[in-house]
């Protein structure tokens, strides 16, 4: 339109001048405007929009990040099922380990009470009086022979231990308990042979082995003391037994003892939280 209307006002103006323009003047000038116009409208026309093709992209894109999202996801569930299996798995070997070692207990329980059980009807059997009567003088000669070296403290606490016991042999012999003589005087033996093996065979000797009493020892805490998986201040702790916890001594390791307690745990303790059980007099009177 604009282009129709440039030509009009060339036509008039020719028509006004005539004897100054030529025709083909009037022709090239409306050329070059036609030209212009239609390069100028070349230049400021929009390029088209490639419409169809933008949707699909942002489809695709989408798409792609939901699956890397996934991936991701399903990875991170993996690696958690692998940690839950490990943690399952490690989960049944301790279950294992604890079923092992109570049927460990439960056998050391029973070897430990037909072993008293054994002890207990020999020393009936042999309970003369007699009998007791050499078996403390016996011990009481040991004893002495003993007290004539120096005592480190753990011995001392020891040697305590094993004269409570003889004297019980000694009261229990005075009202005709030669059953309990001959035992409390064999219990004060196991303590003195303990003494005796740690002596000749040091604390720090990696061949220290684990020794088993020939009579079982009763004992009680004489102060809390922790129950240990096995000999040593940094074994495993498997419980604490308060004061005055009742419990079974039948083998030692140095300075520590194993023991079986009330309730059936077995672990070890350092001797010297622990006193020999005795009856008291008026109850040694034999029936």
């Amino acid at each position: 339109m604009q282009l129709l209307r440039q030509a009009l006002r060339l036509y008039r103006y020719l028509k006004m001048w005539p004897e100054k323009i030529s025709a083909r003047v009037v022709f090239v000038l409306i050329g070059m405007n036609i030209a212009a116009c239609s390069h100028i409208q070349k230049v400021h026309s929009p390029a088209p929009e490639a419409t169809g093709s933008f949707p699909l992209t942002r489809e695709m894109a989408q798409f792609e990040f939901g699956c890397s999202n996934l991936r991701a996801e399903r990875e991170a569930q993996q690696q958690e099922i692998q940690r839950l299996q490990k943690l399952l798995a490690e989960k049944e070997v301790y279950i294992r380990s604890q079923e092992v070692r109570q049927q460990d207990q439960q056998k050391t329980l029973q070897e430990t009470s037909n072993r008293a059980a054994h002890a207990q009807v020999r020393l009936r059997r042999l309970a003369t009086r007699p009998a007791a009567a050499s078996t403390i003088a016996e011990v009481e000669m040991v004893m002495k022979n003993l007290k004539s070296s120096s005592f480190t403290d753990s011995e001392l606490i020891l040697q305590t231990q094993a004269q409570r016991l003889l004297d019980a042999a000694a009261i229990a012999y005075a009202v005709d308990n030669y059953a309990a003589a001959m035992d409390y005087a064999s219990q004060a033996r196991e303590f003195i042979n303990m003494m005796r093996n740690n002596r000749e065979r040091k604390a720090s000797d990696p061949h220290h082995v684990t020794v088993l009493f020939q009579v079982p020892i009763p004992l009680r805490a004489s102060v809390s003391s922790k129950l240990r998986e096995k000999p040593g201040l940094k074994a495993p702790i498997l419980g604490v037994l308060k004061k005055e916890s009742i419990m079974t001594a039948e083998a030692y390791r140095g300075e520590w003892l194993q023991v079986l307690t009330a309730d059936g745990r077995s672990g070890w303790i350092f001797s010297t939280l622990v006193e020999a059980r005795v009856l008291p007099g008026s109850e040694m009177v034999a029936k």
